[in-house]
């Protein structure tokens, strides 16, 4: 019983925190997650807007964009990952410098994880043109791929 008070304390402060989310801050609040091209199961997981991060404490490439954002599956809200706003060699690297550029696609980062928000409906290819480039369908504007796991997209509630 305490560990289900306990989690949906937790639960219940993750979405004030989000509620409370700054004006400016697109990304927080709840959504539903469904994995592309599996049989897996979808869920649902939270972005909250965190307190920036401590400059003293980062890398040098880092210390420019100091803000951070977490995530977390709703059933285990306390188990979060930190993401950071891309750096700008990170369009680079799957192409997508122009459409940054022109206020087109924006993510976050967390090195295993990476969250990108767009035009709903966009088509969006990843890596270098060629024979082996592949593209995926951004029907809700929010998609993501996981190291290891595969491409998903959020749905916000």
């Amino acid at each position: 019983m305490r560990r289900l008070v306990a989690c949906l304390a937790c639960t219940l402060s993750v979405g004030l925190a989000a509620a409370a989310a700054p004006v400016d801050d697109n990304w927080s609040g709840h959504y539903g997650l469904q994995w592309l091209g599996a049989s897996q199961p979808g869920s649902r997981v939270v972005l909250v807007k965190a307190p920036d991060a401590d400059p003293g404490k980062l890398m040098e490439k880092y210390q420019s964009d100091l803000a951070r954002w977490t995530i977390a599956y709703v059933q285990t809200p306390t188990q979060t990952v930190s993401l950071r706003r891309f750096l700008e060699t990170e369009y680079e690297g799957f192409g997508w410098v122009a459409l940054h550029a022109a206020g087109q696609i924006e993510c976050l980062d967390a090195s295993h994880i990476f969250v990108c928000r767009t035009t709903p409906g966009t088509t969006v290819k990843l890596g270098p043109d060629g024979p082996t480039q592949e593209s995926l369908l951004a029907s809700t504007g929010v998609f993501g791929i996981l190291l290891h796991a595969g491409a998903f997209e959020l749905n916000k509630e």
